[in-house]
């Protein structure tokens, strides 16, 4: 009985759930998630059991969720379950199945926990899963804000196994004769956290025996070191960034006060607007230049300006089949699934680039307003490549095996006189390509999402 002496003394040192708390508990049927349904009830604590069915194992995730079903009514504790088609909202969102899966039961646990009036959501990591993250989030790159593990608390999310590894919470479950369900997918290696608990952990085990004990201290004190950068960078913006507008104003000189950490404090402005780090170092090529280059994600802007970087948000345009006009004054476009750049330049190109997120158009051949819309019935245009000759567009997509759902997302720029110019991402228009006579040239580029 010693885990739950250890579970009750971590819950109350860390304050995670006062004695008259209703807490939601996310059990996936695994040995974790049902060795905390089992502390829970030891511990005399008022819960309830939410199961996601994801529908990724067939038979197997159906055996789960019946399982979890007889668990919750052996204990008399309320129960609630969704299911989700998770392969085919992880195709419409273009994302990894493990993403959406997150994503899904996080959201639909709060809407729960909201609903019903429970204090928290209790989820069952532990100790070696926040090594594995650790070592995850460090081999892809990650800042401070990365390497401090699981925490034991995100906002109405808490994590009360993460005091002990997987061994003490198996060997609690074998003593207890506690039955729980085995994930066929934990053993293989298609996910990279597989990869790292079967090969990483072993051999640093080999090297430390006491991995687990040594990495909690380890991750306590990056934990505290991110509290201190914290304040730090509250600090900061304290100081010298300035709100006005609409717009957020990151004073150059603070940041070479800060120099050698200009990169970070730069990046702690401004990422939950989608910038990466490597565009701030980019950003930051110009600390010390005059006014003018500008940096993008889908929603946002960033302006080197001359004293400042100032962040401001792009206007969002809607699905609508007709869009607002671009006139030869507009930089950039925000469209609902990604955004174009606009760049006017004299002369010709130097070189084109490879992708298909760049179009070179001759600009004497355009004809102000240009509109950007879905395709049409009917719509045609001469695909470059084919000496001019005219296609329909839904010829064009057969040809090109797209889908109906990456047809009704493809984007057309248009020109003014009714012409398509570009399918944006995919094809232009042989007429307004950049021939030997041309002078001066539109450059458009698209930008995804960075988030």
């Amino acid at each position: 009985m010693r885990l739950l002496q250890q579970f009750q003394s971590f819950v109350e040192s860390e304050k995670l759930i006062d004695p008259k708390d209703k807490v939601l508990l996310a059990v996936s049927g695994g040995v974790d998630s049902v060795v905390m349904v089992h502390l829970f009830a030891q511990a005399g604590l008022d819960f309830a059991i939410a199961h996601c069915n994801f529908g990724l194992r067939g038979q197997d995730s159906d055996e789960d969720e019946a399982f979890i079903k007889t668990l919750a009514e052996t204990i008399d504790c309320p129960f609630y379950v969704t299911a989700f088609e998770t392969e085919v909202i992880a195709l419409e969102r273009k994302a990894s199945i493990q993403l959406v899966a997150r994503s899904l039961r996080y959201d639909w646990l709060e809407k729960i926990r909201e609903e019903n009036g429970y204090h928290a959501i209790a989820t069952a990591h532990h100790l070696n899963d926040s090594l594995e993250t650790f070592i995850y989030n460090f081999t892809k790159g990650a800042g401070l804000r990365g390497l401090r593990g699981i925490p034991v608390r995100n906002g109405r999310i808490i994590r009360p196994l993460l005091f002990t590894k997987r061994e003490s919470i198996e060997a609690f479950a074998e003593e207890q004769g506690i039955p729980f369900k085995t994930d066929s997918s934990n053993a293989q290696d298609k996910y990279a956290r597989n990869k790292i608990r079967h090969h990483v952990v072993p051999v640093l085990k080999q090297i430390n025996p006491s991995l687990e004990e040594t990495s909690a201290r380890n991750l306590q004190h990056l934990g505290e070191a991110f509290f201190l950068y914290e304040a730090t960078i509250q600090k900061f913006k304290e100081e010298w960034v300035e709100s006005r507008n609409h717009q957020l104003l990151i004073s150059k000189a603070g940041l070479r006060q800060y120099l050698p950490a200009a990169t970070t404090l730069l990046y702690e402005c401004v990422r939950e607007a989608g910038f990466h780090v490597e565009q701030v170092m980019q950003m930051l090529t110009h600390l010390d230049t005059q006014a003018g280059a500008l940096f993008y994600t889908t929603g946002y802007r960033v302006l080197a300006d001359r004293d400042s970087y100032i962040l401001s948000p792009i206007e969002k345009v809607g699905d609508n089949s007709q869009l607002k006009s671009i006139d030869a004054n507009t930089d950039v476009l925000r469209l609902s699934d990604l955004m174009l750049i606009f760049t006017p330049k004299v002369g010709q190109p130097t070189h084109f680039s490879p992708s298909s997120a760049v179009a070179y158009l001759d600009i004497a051949r355009l004809t102000y307003p240009l509109t950007v819309r879905h395709w049409q019935n009917g719509d045609v245009f001469c695909p470059l490549g084919m000496k001019g000759k005219h296609q329909k567009l839904q010829d064009f997509f057969t040809n090109n095996g797209f889908s109906r759902f990456e047809k009704e997302k493809t984007w057309l720029l248009v020109n003014g006189d009714g012409e398509i110019i570009w399918l944006v991402g995919h094809r232009l228009d042989d007429r307004f390509k950049i021939e030997k006579d041309t002078k001066t040239f539109l450059e458009i580029t698209i930008v995804k999402d960075n988030l």
